[in-house]
């Protein structure tokens, strides 16, 4: 017998406090929700899904050890983000110890050169092959509708820093896509 959830009408904010009081069922809620939107974010940021899958496991079976430390802050999403990106670097590391984390951008999946006449309607096709910071950012504000300060906590940077990216990505994006302006 399969086993269906019912959707929730409460927040996963609230499905974490529960979640926190040791309710396994809020936490099974919020991994449905937010499960097909991480894989793609991961998707985004490590290049292929087999990996997405793995760091997408990884991520929820984190955030429910450390369940404990979501504090109410942040949006439940925002904090599950980091330790999800937090998780792909260290996926990454682990392809290439030694390797400073300011340098993990670096060895991101590098951008396809060619984008093939199929693919030139898509947005998304030609903004993967921004600079990888650039493409994370303008993914986290218009694909995950992240605020400034969220992405900020996502990426460890800080609100200023990610609108200077931002705008940087919307320009490059602009320019690539050959249009006047995009905004």
């Amino acid at each position: 017998m399969i086993l269906q959830l019912e959707q929730s009408t409460e927040s996963l904010e609230q499905l974490a406090d529960r979640a926190q009081a040791g309710c396994l069922v809020s936490f099974e809620k919020i991994v449905e929700q937010n499960k097909d939107r991480l894989f793609t974010y991961l998707v985004q940021l490590v290049g292929n899904a087999e990996d997405a899958e793995d760091i997408a496991q990884e991520t929820f079976i984190k955030a429910y050890r450390h369940l404990d430390s979501f504090d109410g802050r942040a949006r439940f999403t925002t904090w599950l983000y980091a330790i999800a990106k937090n998780t792909a670097f260290t996926c990454l590391r682990k392809r290439k110890p030694n390797q400073p984390i300011e340098e993990l951008e670096e060895i991101l999946p590098a951008p396809e050169e060619r984008i093939d006449s199929d693919q030139i309607d898509s947005v998304w096709t030609i903004a993967r092959t921004l600079k990888s910071n650039l493409f994370e950012v303008l993914w986290l504000f218009y694909g995950e509708g992240f605020s400034l300060k969220e992405i900020a906590k996502v990426t460890g940077g800080n609100a200023v820093t990610v609108r200077v990216n931002l705008h940087r990505a919307r320009a490059a994006l602009a320019k690539k896509c050959h249009l006047e302006k995009f905004q």
